[in-house]
């Protein structure tokens, strides 16, 4: 699961959150992080990071130039990691209470459903990432409650999905880019890395 040949270009959405964690993450993997506040900054970039926040605070940004619409159309066509207020933003259904999302993950998920900030935790728990337990750090997490054809579960917490793929989009109820361990990161540059192969003419590892 190791980045394609030379540093690929990450976009990692910068409204607002948690996007300096992710470049560093990023940084240390070996792809370049290029921090995205305007629709044009798109361009040019293998994969998007969208990161932990406020995702109401979020959608008040992207409604300006046009952004939500541009960012809609992207993250269909482009590798795109959602955390936490970034998951909610990819969601096709969100809930406690409903709200405006891109709509391109067939998932269901309920805003705030561990509580508050004070309910944060850290557990650790086997996924279907290679490498042993992972570390998963949720502050004011979402709850993916449903799950559609076709999205893997690859971690869980308490039953419910934290972490699950749908062809070149991932999303994360936690925050990896809070831990030392960089997995879930080298999973997303793996993706990216199979969707230029698949682009390219090549055969995906990943089918």
């Amino acid at each position: 699961m190791s980045a394609a040949a030379g540093p690929i270009t990450i976009g990692i959405l910068a409204l607002q959150g948690a996007y300096d964690a992710h470049a560093r993450t990023l940084t240390a993997l070996g792809a370049t992080p290029k921090l995205v506040r305007s629709p044009d900054r798109l361009a040019g970039l293998a994969g998007l990071i969208m990161p932990g926040g406020e995702s109401t605070t979020m959608l008040k940004f992207l409604d300006q130039n046009g952004f939500f619409e541009i960012l809609r159309s992207y993250v269909k066509t482009t590798p795109t990691f959602g955390t936490c207020a970034g998951a909610i933003l990819l969601a096709a259904h969100v809930e406690n209470p409903a709200q405006r999302s891109l709509a391109a993950l067939d998932i269901t998920v309920e805003r705030n459903a561990y509580g508050r900030q004070i309910d944060s935790t850290i557990l650790t728990a086997e996924t279907a990432l290679p490498g042993g337990p992972l570390e998963m750090v949720f502050i004011r997490a979402p709850r993916i409650s449903l799950t559609g054809t076709g999205v893997e579960t690859l971690a869980t917490r308490d039953g419910f999905p934290t972490l699950v793929r749908s062809g070149h989009l991932l999303a994360a109820t936690f925050h990896p880019e809070l831990s030392r361990d960089p997995r879930v990161h080298q999973f997303f540059l793996s993706l990216v890395s199979s969707h230029q192969a698949a682009n390219a003419g090549v055969l995906d590892p990943a089918d």
